[in-house]
């Protein structure tokens, strides 16, 4: 259970990185992110009463299985949140701050490294980034999967 658990963490995780913005506008993409914070703290609160209301009402043993709901609620909640912020940067400030700064304040300087790396780069360098996050939640969702 746990390791089925952890896959499809892994797998939301990539999809929610690198297919959600291929598949949706940026913005569109930030809400659906931010949304699915949203939807993930509604879900533990309403999961957890239900559960300690049946725990209370009809079957105490239920009450072994209460860190595994919460655990599970938790890492749906770090999967968006992990990725608003990762799309947020990608997407929106390395395009819009960083690079639109350099086109605009320091265009006598583009031809130079390394502003010309970035500039020219600047796709790879999303990537790689998503990549390390990505990398990064193989440890996050085996600690929420996995930990004690």
């Amino acid at each position: 259970m746990k390791v089925l658990l952890y896959i499809a963490f892994m797998v939301s995780y990539g999809w929610l990185l690198f297919r959600l913005p291929v598949l949706y506008p940026k913005n569109k993409a930030l809400r659906m992110t931010g949304l699915g914070i949203i939807a993930g703290f509604l879900f533990l609160i309403v999961t957890s009463l239900c559960f300690l209301l049946y725990a209370a009402k009809f079957d105490r043993g239920v009450l072994i299985y209460e860190k595994r709901l919460f655990n599970i609620c938790l890492g749906i909640i770090s999967l968006f949140f992990y990725s608003f912020f990762v799309l947020l940067f990608t997407e929106v400030i390395l395009n819009n701050v960083l690079i639109r700064f350099h086109q605009v304040h320091n265009a006598q300087n583009l031809d130079k490294n390394p502003v010309k790396f970035v500039m020219n780069n600047a796709d790879k360098i999303k990537t790689a980034f998503k990549l390390l996050f990505f990398v990064g939640g193989f440890l996050v969702y085996y600690g929420i999967c996995f930990g004690s």
